[in-house]
């Protein structure tokens, strides 16, 4: 009976080992449609910054994750404007599985609009 539940997860991990190579969690590039057009982004995941775009760059590369990213964007004379982007409804197990390299992520929206309000503008932002 041991050595069936040693030869179990010794071909566990073979398995394992081999979808671990897969790289699934690679960058993914977001287009940035922003206004105005001086704005740079910053991207974060789990408050750590992942990506930057200045105001030449009109995309984004963010890592894949299950989880969310936000992204911090300013320009001189308007609002600080942050937003949180979330991949396309992931399936929980295919989460829980991205560890290990075996499920495909869920991928982020090809493409963000982010209007930012100038600074002089009084009240709540729309």
């Amino acid at each position: 009976m041991r050595n069936t539940h040693f030869a179990g997860l010794a071909g566990l991990a073979v398995i394992l080992s081999g979808c671990m190579s897969m790289d699934e969690t690679g960058p993914q590039r977001i287009q940035l449609a922003l206004t105005p057009m001086t704005a740079a982004c910053d991207a974060f995941q789990r408050d750590t910054i992942v990506a930057h775009s200045d105001s030449n760059s009109r995309t984004i590369a963010v890592p894949k994750t299950p989880g969310s990213t936000d992204l911090l964007c300013f320009a001189p004379g308007y609002k600080d404007k942050r937003i949180t982007i979330v991949p396309d409804n992931p399936d929980k197990l295919a989460a829980a599985l991205a560890d290990f390299g075996p499920a495909e992520l869920a991928a982020y929206p090809a493409m963000i609009q982010i209007v930012m309000e100038p600074a002089d503008r009084q009240g709540l932002p729309r």
